[in-house]
């Protein structure tokens, strides 16, 4: 039998990001439980472009007969620095894709979520919204700033039946991660010396990474009718590593 999640088939879902990581799965997770999904990504989509947002978001609601039910803002760029190596433009680009994309594309799709008093935003942010990382100051407060604005949103609007909630994974083993890894033991082999992988599992209770599915589902459940009930959260998803 077909597992269902109530609130998905037949919905008509965005999510930014979609074409690796935790994007992808969210974004095949959608299909196959029956959504018709439209993915934001680059080349044909540039996020920190926010200027063409509207437009994007108004073509999908066209083919769609007006109808937008699930946003999923996923998409995220990361620097590594402490705040005395971070450029103005490393600050401009980070917090453009990874907090107002996500402000104005919830701006986009509200007045269509508005229309049929129903709707489901799910933001991704990081443990970094709740814990400080080394060398990660303008990555972790943009993800802040997004539980935030997850917060405030979800008391805007749930009177008008539209839910806004928020996942924070851990470490993922996304193409990012690896990228993060490699870069943060090439330029700081000081502080970042031990085993590149090992050294972050340990750190996890779980003593693992998180498989991007694992992450996927508790998007796809918050996006669901099966949380018809919850708004406001910033869920962890982290195996553990913010409970230390």
């Amino acid at each position: 039998m077909k597992f269902l999640l109530p609130g998905i088939q037949d919905r008509v879902a965005i999510v930014t990001g979609h074409k690796a990581g935790i994007g992808l799965a969210v974004y095949q997770l959608l299909q196959q439980l029956g959504a018709r999904v439209y993915g934001f990504d680059l080349p044909e989509v540039d996020l920190a472009d926010t200027s063409g947002i509207v437009s994007h978001v108004d073509a999908v609601a066209q083919k769609e007969g007006g109808n937008i039910d699930i946003l999923v803002n996923n998409a995220g760029v990361t620097v590594m620095g402490n705040i005395l190596e971070t450029r103005v433009e490393d600050v401009d680009q980070v917090f453009s894709v990874n907090f107002k994309a996500p402000l104005f594309l919830m701006q986009a799709v509200l007045p269509y979520m508005l229309k049929k008093k129903r709707g489901a935003i799910v933001n991704n942010a990081s443990d970094q919204a709740f814990v400080g990382k080394r060398v990660s100051a303008v990555y972790g407060a943009s993800k802040a700033a997004v539980a935030q604005l997850t917060k405030s949103a979800a008391l805007d609007w749930g009177p008008h039946g539209i839910r806004v909630n928020c996942v924070a994974p851990g470490s993922t083993d996304t193409p990012m991660l690896r990228r993060v890894i490699n870069e943060l033991h090439e330029r700081y082999p000081e502080q970042f010396s031990a085993n590149k992988e090992s050294v972050y599992q340990s750190s996890v209770p779980l003593n693992r990474f998180a498989a991007p599915v694992e992450i996927a589902w508790a998007i796809v459940f918050l996006a669901s009718d099966a949380a018809s009930f919850v708004t406001g959260t910033v869920m962890s998803v982290d195996g553990g590593f913010v409970a230390q």
